[in-house]
């Protein structure tokens, strides 16, 4: 393979520059890179040909700082994927973007989109890669280029670095806490050699850019193509889907499952956006798993909601239904074990594994997309048909009950899904337009909170004293319902009104 460093026209230069990279921390990181891969080559069995992508990798890992530098390692793996990098297939380029999203924070390989794509031997690159660039990176923590690798010998149950320079000691530190994901990939220990520190290590930490104004996310411009900026969303919300997945596995905590039905409705409303510019018949099947994600996770949610509320509302009912809200309880929370358990299966499910990687490769390659239409192109007559469909609800007053009021609390959700899709172009601009929405749609919620209620309990199996409890529990509800029902007409004034079109109209304009 060509070594694409050697071409000064490179896509890999134009980036480094484009993007403001502080080069010196970038080359010495490469350069440490490079010495440790050569050093462990034989003894891990590390092909030659991975040693270009390291090198591009490293010269990349701090690529997205100067656009987002608490989540650098994510945009710039983004960065990465939408270049072309020299003549790098589309495998080696995806290795090379995991190195980015690899080398800080705890590594979680299965919840990162640019890693799910990989087959079985490119996964297993990408982490050697990445356990040795994080070492090196932390061996320039103190970004001074002046920690020297002076050798990697032998040691008792791995190998060692031996360290030379001011700041050895404390990058020599870093690296080690960094070394963790080589012990997992190389079942070895890593240790250091400095000579003694003659410094405090929290000293020597320089702050990156501390002064430089951060460059626009390049997917957040008016000008920019659709389908990158729905390629960016989609691993984003992938990613969420993904963590939120691997929490209800654990399932210790009832929001869990909220996050996990929430990351999937939005990859929902960001496919839907995406229609006109994604490979249909790649995005349809991922579509169908999503939804049927969706419905798994929906079951276990109503009844989580509803057993929370339970426990809320036990103070508001009489005492002597205390055994009967009992056996509810209990028959309600083994409702919902079933409903978790068949939802572990999917997760579990060979059909589940091959939609993830189905739609990692859809949002990680760019082949069959449409690049040309632009955000400004199609965001605005996509708010506005969203918004008028939720106008189209208002027929001399707002539905509050049944098919209708469902129907608009799911029109009311998509149009603030819309705008949160764009919320990096709209900026803060779009907060208040927002709000106002969220806030209606929480009344509508609750509606439907208590529609659902009064469906699981209605079918319920439940005994004579549980039945007893259940309808006063309900009875408790409707109070609740009137009060839902009678505040939303002054949202949905609000929400209906000349301001708020005008607002949204002033939204659309200025893209």
């Amino acid at each position: 393979m060509p070594n694409p460093l050697a071409d000064p026209t490179d896509m890999l230069a134009e980036i480094l520059d484009d993007y403001r990279v502080d080069m010196p921390h970038a080359r010495q990181v490469a350069d440490l890179a490079l010495a440790i891969f050569d050093s462990v080559a034989g003894r891990y069995a590390l092909p030659a040909r991975l040693r270009p992508l390291l090198e591009i990798g490293a010269m990349l890992h701090n690529v997205g700082m100067t656009t987002d530098p608490p989540e650098h390692h994510l945009v710039g793996r983004d960065i990465v994927l939408r270049h072309r990098l020299g003549d790098l297939r589309q495998r080696d380029q995806e290795i090379v973007a995991c190195l980015v999203a690899f080398h800080r924070k705890k590594v979680r390989p299965q919840i990162e989109p640019a890693f799910l794509s990989l087959g079985k031997k490119g996964q297993a690159a990408a982490l050697q890669l990445s356990a040795i660039l994080r070492v090196a990176d932390g061996l320039d923590y103190s970004q001074s280029q002046t920690t020297r690798l002076l050798g990697v010998e032998d040691a008792e149950g791995g190998l060692l670095l031996r360290l030379d320079g001011p700041h050895a000691a404390g990058d020599g530190a870093r690296s080690d806490e960094k070394a963790d994901l080589w012990r997992k990939v190389f079942g070895e220990t890593l240790s250091v050699m400095t000579p003694p520190s003659e410094g405090d290590i929290a000293d020597v930490k320089a702050v990156e850019h501390e002064d430089a104004a951060l460059l626009a996310p390049w997917y957040a411009a008016a000008a920019a193509p659709l389908a990158e900026l729905g390629r960016v969303l989609l691993r984003r919300h992938l990613r969420r889907m993904l963590a939120a997945e691997r929490a209800v596995r654990a399932d210790r905590e009832i929001e869990d499952v909220h996050a996990l039905r929430v990351a999937s409705r939005r990859l929902r409303a960001t496919l839907r956006l995406l229609a006109p510019v994604a490979p249909a018949g790649r995005a349809r099947p991922v579509q169908k798993a999503i939804r049927r994600l969706a419905a798994a996770a929906g079951a276990v949610r109503d009844r989580d909601v509803l057993l929370a509320h339970l426990a809320e509302s036990r103070g508001q009912l009489p005492e002597e239904l205390g055994a009967g809200l009992d056996e509810l309880t209990a028959a309600i929370a083994a409702e919902r074990d079933r409903a978790h358990s068949r939802l572990i299966t999917l997760f579990d499910s060979e059909e589940h594994a091959a939609f993830k990687t189905a739609f990692a490769d859809l949002m990680n390659e760019g082949a069959g997309w449409d690049e040309s239409p632009h955000v400004r192109d199609l965001a605005g007559s996509t708010i506005w048909r969203q918004y008028e469909a939720l106008r189209a609800h208002d027929r001399g007053g707002v539905p509050l009950e049944g098919e209708a009021m469902h129907a608009m609390r799911i029109d009311a959700k998509k149009l603030r899904y819309v705008l949160e899709l764009f919320a990096d172009s709209f900026g803060e601009r779009a907060e208040l337009v927002v709000a106002q929405l969220a806030r209606l749609q929480d009344e509508l919620g609750a509606l439907n909170d208590i529609e659902v209620a009064q469906n699981t309990l209605f079918t319920a199996a439940l005994g004579a004293e549980a039945r007893a409890a259940a309808n006063a529990y309900l009875a408790l509800r409707e109070t609740q319902r009137v009060a839902a029902a009678n505040a939303i007409p002054a949202r949905w004034e609000k929400v209906g009104s000349a301001t708020y079109r005008r607002k949204l109209m002033e939204l659309i304009v200025k893209l």
